[in-house]
């Protein structure tokens, strides 16, 4: 990754002040999409620069008065996350020390605003890969930003790092599945935001995070209300990145209600803003999604151009997580375009890249996708091989019961000719809720076993 944006130039650039030329913005939008550290920063800036500035007196020129606070609380800003970065060394390298540690009674050095900043970015970047360590991070980071007195910085910006403790606690719990808690973290950092003069881009985010927790419930109307309410805030303040994640959870929340015609409209306004930013993370991830919605249409010479398209982007940035999930969609398309066998094979392969990687759920959403398309061409004796290979898998990582219960109940069918394609996706269902819900149990979906 290329280093870090100057903090005087992330100032200038919220400021929106003429300082930053063209080029050198889009640069900066860029880097930012990939760079948490960086972003945090400008979310600060963001919201200190709202509040510091008069609309009657702001001028884009270096004499302005919010300009030169900006500055100088670059230079502040600066100096600590330059602190941060050593006092937190060794308490990112170790989540459980950092766990067994308070760090308010290690001196006054940890309680600033800079602690909170690498706290709170640490955890945004390891949500998805270790979120129990990312809650460890945001909880630090909420300790800490309690503690800051409320003239730390200009137009009490501390309740942005507030905020942002308690959101990123939101999105650590959402992860985990502790919905009910990352509603409340929720309700702490809009709590927060609010006293902000210009809280516009804070309760965005909070819109954003929340339709996501209740897009996990399954509450798809209050969640789509949410993300839809969400990219409306960040269109007003400019934010281009975080609207076009609203307007894709908008879409993926369509597709889920299966309004496939809607998600594909959705998923086509993040591709066109994505081309004209050049901004090629996204144009993968919008092409993935209409490509695996229109195989659902059974629109296939369209899915097949995205899906190829995305491959190719996925390719060349990863991760690897998407690339996989790209040629999976290719291999559902073989399938639909009915060229079974090479199909089959391909959904073989990808289920062994993942097996290898450790991604254990998608070994068994492959595995389901494998036995539907082995389930058309009366391969039920493969099918019962299958889901009891995937129960070994499972049964190894210590998934959960459940999890084990639905595919012996997979292989049982299968191997009394039994199994449909409504009982796959019976299955499915249940393995999309339990990721979230491990607690809930597997219910077959009739008495066959009476």
């Amino acid at each position: 990754m290329a280093e870090h944006i100057d903090e005087t130039e992330l100032s200038l650039y919220a400021a929106d002040s003429g300082a930053v030329p063209p080029e050198r913005r889009a640069a900066i939008q860029r880097h930012t999409a990939s760079c948490g550290e960086c972003r945090a920063r400008l979310d600060f800036f963001f919201i200190l620069e709202e509040d510091l500035r008069d609309p009657g007196v702001w001028e884009p020129f270096t004499g302005s008065p919010a300009l030169a606070s900006l500055r100088a609380c670059a230079e502040q800003i600066a100096i600590e996350d330059s602190e941060a970065e050593e006092l937190l060394q060794r308490f990112i390298a170790s989540p459980a020390t950092l766990a067994a540690t308070n760090l308010a009674v290690l001196g006054r050095r940890y309680v600033n605003g800079g602690v909170v900043r690498r706290l709170s970015t640490h955890a945004h970047e390891v949500c998805e890969s270790e979120p129990l360590d990312a809650l460890i991070f945001a909880e630090a980071a909420v300790t800490i930003a309690e503690l800051l007195p409320e003239d730390t910085y200009p137009a009490k910006a501390v309740f942005e790092l507030r905020g942002t403790a308690w959101k990123e606690c939101a999105n650590a719990q959402m992860v985990l599945g502790q919905f009910p808690d990352a509603l409340e973290s929720l309700n702490r950092a809009e709590r927060a935001y609010r006293k902000l003069a210009s809280p516009a881009l804070g309760l965005s985010i909070v819109a954003l995070v929340r339709a996501g927790v209740l897009y996990e419930q399954q509450k798809l109307d209050e969640a789509a209300a949410q993300a839809e309410a969400a990219e409306v805030g960040f269109a007003n303040v400019g934010d281009d990145q975080r609207r076009m994640s609203a307007v894709h959870l908008r879409g993926s929340i369509k597709w889920h209600a299966r309004d496939l015609a809607g998600a594909v409209d959705l998923f086509q306004q993040v591709l066109v803003h994505a081309e004209e930013l050049n901004d090629l993370a996204w144009v993968g991830r919008a092409s993935f999604a209409i490509g695996a919605c229109e195989i659902e249409r059974d629109h296939l010479s369209e899915a097949s151009m995205h899906l190829h398209k995305a491959l190719v982007i996925f390719r060349e940035l990863g991760p690897m997580r998407e690339l996989l999930s790209a040629q999976w969609a290719i291999a559902k398309l073989v399938v639909h375009g009915g060229k079974r066998t090479d199909g089959i094979q391909r959904l073989r392969d990808v289920q062994v890249e993942f097996e290898r990687l450790g991604m254990i759920h998608d070994v068994g959403f492959v595995g389901l996708d494998l036995a539907e398309a082995l389930l058309t061409i009366g391969e039920t004796k493969q099918i019962a091989q299958l889901a009891s290979r995937i129960f070994n898998i499972f049964k190894d990582a210590g998934v959960i019961p459940a999890a084990l219960t639905a595919f012996a109940y997979m292989k049982e069918s299968a191997s009394r000719s039994a199994l449909t394609s409504e009982k796959i996706d019976a299955i499915r269902t249940f393995l999309t809720r339990a990721q979230r819900q491990p607690e809930i149990v597997f219910v077959p979906p009739n008495d066959d076993f009476r």
